[in-house]
């Protein structure tokens, strides 16, 4: 059941909520952020990285207080390089920039050293989860943090992409800040949201950029967290955040999305290896539920891939219709009866779904559903070909094999 509307009140919970990150010790247990709905004063969708970086670049132009930004992939080229550009002129400026990357994503420290060295050196604070290290320096980049023991962390990779602006702007999708998206190699898309939901993106920020050690005083709460009015045209929206341990919101919601789905159901996933998710998705058709999957024709995870083909037959079967986009779809997202998006990071893999940071935007609105298949689902399917079953004995026992080994992929 959905929540009741968030009171006026409730961004002083969350500013009591960032107090308590901001002036006490933060353990693995905060990073478990439960929010009660709340509203968007507007949500849009942006599909393609031509389409969504000009636009994400111009609202951290106009930052004049705070961007915080968290990203897997965040690399050097042209539109990493655009940017850090921008970044460092922000924080020129007196802006407070600050940055949560993932090791495995960014690589900070080896090959993207120069691009990292940059930004630190305009002042921009950044923070780096290593969860592949079984010791890890806590603290900024470049502050030569103590090297401590990570098993609260390894293992749980970042996966998150999400940008705040002074409180008041949040950016939420798939795709991280690299050539790939802009270019048109890997199709993605982005939610831009704007009213008193940011004030949850910017908790998830604050908990994870204090974790790693960052450094936030308590005076800029206000500023972080500005009183924002949703208007008169609300949408019902609510951040969703899956941290280390068993706090899985996005996989609960993911679940109760596919089983709740009365007349229509998109899935956007470039990897669909899970049987529970894939049970449901059929189940779905099964009762008359109107399917499309949308996945990528080839993917650049060959064995997600294989494992994914395995389940081909008994989709076609139940009734879905397999859309193979010819490009590498990346998007991640859930469109139920023309009324609700679930759009971000998670995908429908085990280690998505159970073992890393994950970060999803649900919305309950037929505008913005109706905008979704406008802008996404309906040029994605006129470029897409039929999805196929399995021919061959070796293209069959490929599959089989990797679907058996679909809990570790």
């Amino acid at each position: 059941m959905r929540s009741n509307l968030a009171a006026p009140s409730a961004i002083d919970g969350i500013r009591e909520r960032a107090l308590r990150l901001v002036t006490g010790p933060v353990g693995r247990a905060d990073l478990a952020l439960a929010f009660a709905e709340s509203q968007a004063s507007s949500i849009d969708v942006h599909v393609e990285g031509r389409n969504f970086y000009p636009p994400m670049l111009e609202d951290i132009e106009s930052a004049s207080s705070s961007v915080h930004i968290n990203q897997f992939g965040f690399r050097p080229g042209v539109i990493g390089d655009a940017f850090a550009d921008v970044l460092v002129a922000k924080a020129a400026e007196g802006v407070r920039v600050r940055l949560v990357v993932d090791r495995q994503g960014s690589d900070p420290e080896r090959s993207s050293a120069a691009l990292y060295d940059r930004l630190k050196a305009a002042g921009v604070e950044i923070c780096v989860v290593r969860a592949t290290k079984l010791r890890a320096s806590f603290g900024p980049l470049g502050s030569d943090g103590a090297t401590q023991w990570n098993l609260g962390g390894l293992g749980h990779i970042d996966h998150r992409k999400f940008v705040v602006v002074d409180g008041r702007i949040g950016w939420i999708g798939g795709a991280g800040i690299e050539d790939h998206f802009q270019d048109g190699r890997f199709h993605d898309l982005f939610l831009r949201a704007e009213g008193p939901v940011v004030a949850q993106l910017q908790l998830v920020f604050l908990a994870g950029f204090r974790w790693l050690g960052g450094v936030v005083s308590s005076e800029e709460i206000e500023t972080l967290f500005p009183e924002l009015d949703a208007g008169p045209d609300a949408v019902p929206a609510l951040v969703l955040h899956n941290a280390p341990g068993r706090y899985r919101p996005i996989t609960d919601a993911i679940g109760r999305l596919l089983e709740r789905a009365g007349r229509s159901l998109d899935v956007v996933n470039p990897y669909v290896t899970d049987r529970g998710m894939i049970r449901r998705i059929e189940q779905a058709a099964r009762r008359g539920v109107s399917v499309r999957l949308f996945v990528p024709a080839n993917a650049n995870n060959w064995a997600c891939a294989a494992a994914q083909r395995f389940h081909h037959a008994s989709l076609l079967d139940a009734g879905v219709r397999i859309l193979e986009y010819p490009t590498m779809l990346h998007a991640k997202a859930f469109v139920r009866d023309g009324e609700e998006l679930l759009a971000g990071t998670c995908n429908l893999e085990a280690w998505s779904l159970k073992r890393f940071f994950e970060i999803d935007l649900q919305v309950w609105s037929e505008a913005v559903a109706s905008q979704f298949d406008e802008r996404f689902s309906a040029p994605a399917e006129v470029s897409s070909a039929p999805g196929r079953r399995l021919v061959g004995m070796k293209e069959r026992a490929k599959a089989t094999a990797f679907a058996a080994l679909s809990p570790l992929l």
